[in-house]
């Protein structure tokens, strides 16, 4: 069992190295690196046992694999094999296949990776992959973005590394159980890292920016698997740790909230859609028991609305009543939105229902608000009428690639946005799903949907009067650290 692990967390690097020297075969070994994720995810969901491997003696390299993970894993599958078909087996440019592959490997080992230095090192291969992947040789912004990406990153995880050596020193191993009797300085430096890479609050304000400029199929896995690269390992050390689990909630909360303000006011649909993705994330983290669900709902539904984008006749939101959108973009766009937002049927649905399940009266009442502005946030992607059936040459159809008839990577993430509803993952208690769907949690849904298009045409006419403060500059995500690090220190000295 431990050589067909080892195996699997091996072959998306074995299959990139080969693609490198057979570059036709690439996009083929990228869906088997796929594929084989996909079964692995599906293994640990039916059988969530756990296993623990450890390699390099008791104090090297640590790998967990049990049914917590499962979800993580098949939202790792399922987007990048859903962005790899969208992209097409006959594109000009192998690299990205290969690209693709060491990221969906450097992902899965940050996911298992049950040890500091090991995460430490999969983080940064994360970093790189999405580096290369948003840099574009020919825009000098591009190259920018990328690189202010690559440079906070690298900051982040060096502070990472620095609280890694102070748990060693205090405990004698890299172990996630030794961040509990770690100093205060250094449980905050591990947080900063990983709050950074996860896209939380101040700490993911190199979000929009990013994905404003980076092509679609890359945001696509930013938002979809990338942040849950670190998304995951906070909220397991949290779980190891109550002291750091209590901050992780009001944390999440504060992200949840603050960034659908911003999402409100927004009238770029890109970056819309990263401030989007900084709310839910919050509502990620702040619950271990529905943390995957919740990451499942959210990057399915947020991969497929930045694939879509692609296709839109524009990005700016304030010109969308008055372009039609083709059945095959604005179908797939309303329910991934709906799916955001609440509604019922959707897995989106299902993981708010039992998140706040999990919660104390105080936090179920602010994911409540909080659930209402992310239905207005969405409501303003409904405003685009449909195109009549037999209507041609719409603009969104003159922009889309040419050879993708058919979207069969935006097709794969709807089905499993329905069908996602069944599989036995952690937090996904099936008692609780035929609950969920009587009387009061229905009325309550439709409640949040009703509310939130009410304050959609509430602030509407106010939207272009308010001017909120331009906090993504590389200064502001320096500094952002810094004073996230300090608050940190303060709250976990209490």
């Amino acid at each position: 069992m431990n050589g067909l692990i080892i195996s699997w967390l091996l072959l998306p690097f074995l299959l990139a190295f080969s693609s490198a020297l057979w570059p036709k075969l690439g996009w083929w070994m990228a869906l088997l690196c796929c594929g084989a994720t996909l079964a692995v995810g599906l293994a640990l969901s039916f059988d969530p046992q756990p296993i623990l491997i450890q390699l390099v003696g008791p104090t090297g390299v640590t790998l967990l694999l049990d049914g917590w993970i499962a979800p993580f894993l098949l939202l790792n599958a399922l987007v990048c094999a859903a962005v790899l078909l969208e992209w097409g087996h006959s594109h000009d440019d192998p690299s990205f296949c290969l690209l693709v592959m060491v990221l969906l490997g450097s992902i899965n080992s940050a996911l298992v990776c049950h040890d500091l230095i090991s995460l430490y090192v999969a983080l940064e291969v994360v970093s790189l992959c999405a580096f290369l992947l948003i840099a574009d040789r020919h825009k000098f912004r591009s190259l920018w973005i990328a690189l202010r990406y690559l440079l906070v990153g690298s900051t982040a995880l060096l502070f990472f590394l620095i609280g890694c050596a102070q748990v060693q020193a205090s405990h004698g191993s890299f172990a996630f159980e030794g961040v509990s009797g770690a100093t205060t300085g250094a449980q905050a430096l591990l947080l900063i890292g990983l709050l950074t890479k996860s896209g939380l609050f101040v700490s993911g304000l190199w979000l929009p920016r990013t994905h404003a400029e980076a092509p679609a199929e890359v945001s696509a896995l930013l938002s979809g698997v990338v942040i849950t690269a670190g998304a995951a390992p906070l909220v397991r050390i949290g779980q190891a740790t109550p002291a750091l689990g209590s901050v992780l909630l009001w944390l999440g909360l504060a992200s949840a909230g603050f960034a659908v303000v911003f999402a409100l006011l927004e009238t770029d649909v890109k970056r819309l859609l990263a401030w989007s993705t900084v709310s839910q994330i919050g509502l990620v983290v702040i619950s271990p028991v529905t943390a995957g669900l919740f990451a499942l709902g959210h990057g399915l539904a947020k991969a497929c609305l930045f694939l879509l984008t692609r296709r839109c006749p524009s990005r700016r939101l304030e010109s969308w009543s008055e372009m039609p959108l083709p059945r095959s973009v604005a179908l797939p766009m309303r329910l991934a939105s709906l799916s955001i937002a609440g509604c019922p049927l959707l897995v989106g649905y299902l993981a708010k229902e039992q998140l706040q399940q999990q919660l104390a009266p105080l936090p179920v009442l602010l994911v409540t608000l909080f659930s209402v502005g992310t239905a207005a946030v969405y409501t303003r992607l409904w405003a685009s009428p449909i195109e009549r059936l037999g209507d041609q040459g719409s603009a969104a159809d003159a922009g889309s690639p040419a050879g993708t008839p058919f979207q069969w990577g935006v097709a794969l993430l709807m089905v499993a946005l329905v069908l996602g509803n069944g599989l036995p993952l952690v937090g996904n208690d099936s008692t609780l799903w035929l609950i969920s769907f009587k009387g009061s949690s229905l009325l309550k849904s439709l409640g949040v949907l009703l509310a939130g298009w009410a304050l959609h045409s509430l602030i509407q006419p106010w939207r272009p009067r308010i001017k909120l403060p331009d906090l993504e500059g590389f200064d502001d995500l320096i500094g952002g650290m810094g004073i996230m690090g300090t608050a940190l220190v303060v709250i976990l000295s209490w």
